[in-house]
């Protein structure tokens, strides 16, 4: 740190007391910008006085009062000299009895969030005790029951349970934080029609008649987070690995698609076993499908699933190829996040960086290499865009509360794409000597990021301090502005690289190897055969952001790639001949270029071009490859480019080429009633044909819905008002439906969308979808009246504070903000701080901050104005006196 900080500390009783800091002078170098909120604090990984050794729950659940009830068994060894005290994350319990193992009672004291235990005596440094703790909650989060309610009358009672970040602390009590690790033992008395999926083993089952009595051990330490209780009527689909069972539960009337999403568990455990050269750790993996919840989670042996990505049929035509890669990134932290374990949540790339890019693992093993890098490319999309809103280091400690904003795409994206890295530059069979390595020191512990790097460096010779300085403990990306230049007379090729990124605190000069292409033909014929000619660079050296290289060539080169196999984090900014982008976009072996060659040509629009555009459209070996030619035409606007679009549309095959057909209708939303009306009436009328007709892909049909309502033409509204009111799997493209209407322009659009969110016994994703909708309208809000905006404010503001499902709450959030209107400021703070889903908590806080910060921009742009206005007064009385004496001098 570059300075220190100073502060006082005050006792408040019961053991407890508050440290208080000074004004917040300085966060460790470097400072993110535009990441954290005002009054967000510094944060590390709390204090251990003794190690929580084993976990013992013995509960009941009681479905019809939606409690918990019960006694938690807690083994430690301390670790201070003497321990008196020992404390607990416990929020919203209530209290009973606390006593040691031996039956002595203990006396205790409560805060909102932390239960204080004094022991029977000080026990020393290596002593074991156990706390029983006798509690009951009915759990606002953490423990979630489900059951038939007017939203969804079809929702089949059960309950699961969700840890992630620190909310196991409200249905029982423990050390809610990833740097302990314990062994864990539930036994968990439920209704007997239910069956329960836990961390482990079953040990036993007893029956009671009525209820049934579950014993489910798990004896690897994981963390607390990492405890799981799933409890329902499920249908129950087996598989094994190595003759260790792999099982799948689902909702009864879904077990048909459950092959689709989760079939493929036991060829990913092989390919994970194998590629990290560490087996498999336990005896079992279970997964599990269950309702409202969102995301996916990595329990150990016990993975939860959301209801939102086990796709129906139609779904699993192109929609299940993302979602099956999620139940990879979750087996995958079975090994990074459950095995190993980030020490704080800081580091938490080390669980989600190492899920994210063993899921592409995956990804390349299964679906080959082309595949591979297009995914990789777009995880670099998805964080470039987050990076252009805020930019971080990867590890950061200063943050709000639990740390949700943490888990973002510096830490999942960015992570993945340092190992990428990682894996380029120290070599395949290194990278992976490494990882096993790494796994096996660390088997069953809690890791920082210096540990990967100590153990990276010690297997494979390289020194890696500048690596994770640059990548992990600084912030952003070099973005290359690259000129290629041929001296025929000498036969000379010259490539002048510039690190145009602004350099400072945050954002360094990269010092990183890079490889540059250059293919040549063969002989003279520049159509008959080439070579490519490959040549290492180091950029960055002593610093330098601008640096030139030279390679003598035997002839002129057909193409010049930077990076051409896609290992470098970075922008491109390269400008080539027409003639070199187009023999690049119809020749180039690697998918990549051809996709770099598509979207060079795209941004030149020069209609000379769209030929060669087209051709990639319809004949191009890899659909990413179509898809990004799809997205150049696009660009081109005209008449010409429309009608290659509505070709390609109607002439693809729908069920091969639905993601290309996805991109192609979005396409023709750029065609806009109010700039170029007979184009937009033509893409209109397609799109309208395609959703009336239908078609196999829900991609296809939910690009086709939000493009119909960026045209902006004569009944657009009522077209996406009927397929509103239309019921579709998991609601999926009323999400692209509302994003239409919102982006009509029609102020009976938001009439629909209001009364869709203000509806509480609508589906939750559809109320969701409205929202997003709003949101929409938000971006377009210049055409909107004051008084139908103010509308969607009120129903957005009624939704942020009552709608019962948190995704909801968070996307209702964001349409507030994007609305623009300040005066819910003070509403969403308030919100914020009773608010319990911590996605939506974040949501609602920036959304208030930048409402105000906005509110401040404009009052700032209008007393410029008026500054201006009186110079401009000020110049105009000037010029009037010098006329004047102008006129008495003549």
């Amino acid at each position: 740190m570059k300075h220190c900080q100073r502060g006082q500390t005050i006792d408040i009783g019961d053991g407890y007391s508050l440290f208080l800091l000074g004004e917040q002078s300085a966060l460790p170098t470097p400072h993110a910008r535009d990441f954290e909120l005002p009054g967000d604090p510094l944060q590390y990984a709390p204090e251990r006085p003794a190690d929580v050794t084993h976990v013992k729950l013995e509960i009941t659940l009681d479905f019809e009062q939606e409690t918990i009830s019960g006694t938690a068994f807690t083994t430690f060894v301390a670790l201070y000299e003497e321990v008196k005290t020992i404390y607990f994350d416990a929020v919203e319990l209530q209290i009973a009895e606390i006593s040691i193992a031996d039956g002595t009672k203990l006396a205790y004291s409560q805060t909102d969030k932390k239960l204080a235990v004094t022991l029977d005596r000080p026990y020393k440094h290596g002593e074991e005790f156990t706390v029983a703790i006798t509690y009951s909650a009915r759990p606002r989060t953490g423990l979630h029951f489900m059951k038939p309610v007017p939203e969804d009358p079809t929702r089949f009672e059960h309950a699961w349970t969700f840890g992630q970040p620190r909310y196991h602390s409200y249905w029982f009590p423990c050390h809610d934080a990833p740097n302990d690790r314990a062994t864990t033992e539930i036994i968990v008395t439920v209704p007997a029609r239910f069956v329960t999926i836990s961390n482990g083993n079953l040990l036993e089952v007893i029956d009671h008649g009525a209820t049934r009595t579950h014993h489910w051990l798990h004896n690897v330490p994981h963390a607390a987070y990492l405890v799981s209780l799933v409890v329902g009527d499920f249908a129950v689909i087996e598989d094994k690995y190595k003759e260790k069972p792999v099982t799948y539960y689902v909702r009864k009337d879904r077990k048909e698609d459950a092959p689709h999403y989760m079939g493929k568990t036991p060829r990913m455990m092989q390919f994970f076993s194998e590629y990290t050269g560490v087996e498999y750790a336990y005896d079992k993996y279970a997964q599990t499908v269950v309702e409202i919840y969102t995301g996916a989670m990595e329990h150990t042996t016990a993975t939860t699933h959301s209801f939102a990505l086990l796709t129906d049929k139609k779904g699993a035509l192109d929609i299940n190829d993302d979602m099956v890669l999620v139940v990879a990134h979750e087996l995958a932290h079975q090994w990074f996040g459950d095995l190993v374990t980030c020490r704080d949540w800081s580091n938490g790339w080390l669980n989600e960086g190492f899920a994210t890019y063993f899921e592409q693992l995956w990804g390349e093993h299964d679906r080959g290499q082309d595949a591979f890098k297009y995914e990789m490319l777009k995880e670099k999309q998805i964080y470039l865009a987050e990076d252009k809103r805020y930019r971080r280091p990867v590890v950061y400690y200063a943050y709000h509360d639990q740390g949700f904003e943490l888990f973002d795409a510096h830490l999942y994206k960015k992570g993945g794409w340092v190992l990428h890295m990682l894996r380029h530059q120290l070599g395949e069979n290194n990278f992976r000597r490494g990882i096993q390595a790494y796994l096996e020191r660390y088997r069953t512990k809690e890791v920082i990021t210096a540990d990967l790097e100590r153990t990276l460096e010690e297997v494979t010779g390289h020194s890696l301090a500048r690596f994770f300085q640059q990548w992990i403990y600084s912030g952003g990306y070099p973005e290359l502005d690259v000129t290629y230049s041929w001296d025929g007379e000498n036969k000379l090729a010259k490539v002048k690289i510039k690190q145009k990124q602004k350099v400072d605190d945050l954002t360094p000069c990269f010092y990183t190897p890079l490889d540059i292409a250059f293919t040549i033909p063969v002989a003279d014929d520049p159509n008959g055969q080439t070579r490519t000619i490959s040549l290492k660079v180091l950029l960055g050296e002593e610093g330098q952001t601008e640096q030139s290289f030279y390679l003598p060539l035997e002839r002129e080169p057909l193409m010049v790639r930077i990076d051409p196999d896609g290992w470098l984090l970075k922008t491109l900014s390269f400008e080539r001949s027409t003639k070199m982008l187009t023999y690049q976009l119809a020749n180039d072996p690697d998918v990549l270029g051809r996709i770099e060659a598509a979207e060079a040509l795209g941004e030149l629009k020069d209609e000379a071009n769209l030929e060669a555009l087209k051709t990639a459209l319809f004949h191009d070996a890899f659909e990413g490859v179509r898809a990004e030619a799809a997205r150049a035409i696009g660009q081109y606007g005209n008449e010409k480019a429309l009608n290659i679009l509505i070709q390609a549309l109607n002439e693809l095959d729908p069920r091969q080429f639905s993601r290309v057909r996805s991109t192609i209708a979005r396409r023709l939303g750029t065609y806009q009633e109010n700039k170029q009306p007979e184009l937009a009436q033509r893409a209109a009328e397609t799109l309208r044909a395609l959703l009336e007709k239908g078609d196999v892909s829900y991609l296809v049909e939910a690009g086709a819905a939000e493009a119909l309502g960026q045209t902006r033409t004569a009944g657009s509204v009522e077209v996406l008002d009927q397929l509103f009111q239309k019921p579709s799997w998991n609601y999926y493209i009323h999400r692209s439906i509302a994003a239409g209407l919102g982006a009509t322009g029609e102020e009976k659009a938001v009439a629909i969308l209001t009364r869709a969110l203000y509806n509480s016994e609508n589906y939750p994703s559809l109320r969701m979808a409205a929202a997003l909708g709003l949101q929409a309208v938000g971006s377009n809000r210049l055409l909107y009246s004051e008084e139908v905006r103010k509308q969607a404010v009120t129903a957005l503001s009624h939704a942020v504070q009552h709608d019962s499902w948190s995704p909801a709450r968070q996307a209702s959030a964001a349409a507030l903000m994007s609305l623009g209107d300040a005066s819910v400021a003070g509403l969403l703070d308030t919100t914020a701080k009773s608010e319990l889903d911590d996605g939506a908590k974040r949501r609602m806080r920036l959304a208030a901050h930048n409402l105000r910060q906005n509110k401040k921009d404009d009052e700032q742009l209008k007393l410029l104005r008026k500054d201006l206005d009186d110079v401009r007064e000020e110049n105009r009385k000037l010029k009037e006196q010098l006329a004047a004496i102008e006129a008495r001098l003549k």
